[in-house]
């Protein structure tokens, strides 16, 4: 499944570069079809967020004060994303992890919008 992309900074996946609102659009629907195959599942979305002062260890508790509830309100917007698409809510539980497991060095400014993510897991 390919990643939802996020507006740097907000919870939003729907007014990004109009190609990419599609393709997240896609990837809610396709998620929806694969959960909906799996219902014996609970499904927990874990938010995740970029580290800005990535240099500055001392700034990282203060900007976790914000990550932290960025990435749980954008596991939050994909969770009523699902909801829509007819996935049970109780099914579906959110976490906000902020920028403690980066995909990416936080250095790669090439790369740094992957950690601007939500992962899907997968519970019996």
């Amino acid at each position: 499944i390919a990643s939802i992309t996020f507006v740097a900074d907000k919870a939003d996946f729907t007014n990004v570069d109009p190609e990419k609102a599609e393709k997240n659009t896609w990837v809610v629907k396709r998620l929806a079809e694969i959960f909906k195959k799996y219902s014996q599942y609970k499904i927990r979305i874990e938010g995740h967020a970029n580290r800005v002062l990535w240099e500055n260890k001392s700034a990282w508790a203060r900007e976790d004060a914000e990550l932290v509830p960025l990435s749980k309100a954008r596991a939050d917007a994909i969770r009523e994303a699902l909801i829509r698409e007819g996935i049970d809510p109780a099914r579906l539980s959110t976490a906000g992890l902020g920028a403690s497991a980066p995909v990416v060095d936080f250095g790669d400014r090439d790369n740094i919008w992957k950690n601007r993510r939500v992962e899907f897991i997968l519970l019996r």
